[in-house]
């Protein structure tokens, strides 16, 4: 499972389309969301945020983590360009076209550019206490903390590239009551030193 990421699941599912319906408001820039299992680059824009998670582990041990990790890249990929018709109208066009023997041009086209960008992401596991596997358990992710980060990420991508306002991240969580401390030597985050503290 790369970078902690099933596309095959529901919850999956749920990140893209609700990725897909936040990031219209920037069309006809395209935008593409991708897991990833590696930091990238430097000259990558970077955005991390948090949420409550779930884990559930092999053993059939589960727990939920107030320190879930997601940190996002973002970086222009490339840009293309759209050839737009302008159509006058056709029973005109053709009444002129019959009355002077001359065609009359139906179509105008302007080239407007497209930007491409790539929003990469990757999610961060923990180790399971019970079975003391050194394995990394993937997050499952509560859907509103999903649409929270995606938010958040969108307004800073929109400050970045499209000139919004400076705001502040929502930083509210789905309540929770963790039973012990942040266990942070297994922490996938924490050992990669991107755990906030």
């Amino acid at each position: 499972m790369a970078s902690g990421f099933d596309d095959d699941t529901p919850l999956s599912k749920h990140w893209h389309e609700t990725f897909d319906e936040i990031f219209q408001a920037f069309s006809p820039d395209e935008w593409k969301l991708e897991p990833t299992d590696r930091n990238m680059p430097t000259e990558w824009r970077r955005f991390k945020d948090g949420a409550k998670v779930m884990f559930i582990c092999d053993c059939g041990n589960s727990w939920t983590s107030m320190r879930g990790i997601v940190i996002f890249w973002f970086n222009k990929i490339g840009e293309s360009e759209r050839k737009e018709e302008v159509k006058t109208n056709a029973e005109t066009e053709k009444n002129n076209e019959g009355k002077d023997g001359e065609h009359c041009e139906g179509e105008a086209s302007s080239k407007n550019t497209i930007h491409q960008y790539s929003l990469r992401f990757k999610v961060y596991g923990q180790q399971c206490q019970r079975c003391d596997d050194e394995k990394f358990q993937n997050p499952e992710w509560y859907k509103e903390e999903v649409t929270k980060v995606l938010k958040n990420v969108h307004q800073k991508i929109g400050e970045v590239f499209y000139h919004f306002p400076s705001k502040k991240p929502d930083d509210k969580k789905r309540h929770g009551r963790p039973r012990r401390p942040h266990d942070s030597k297994r922490c996938q985050a924490c050992s990669e030193g991107h755990c906030s503290k």
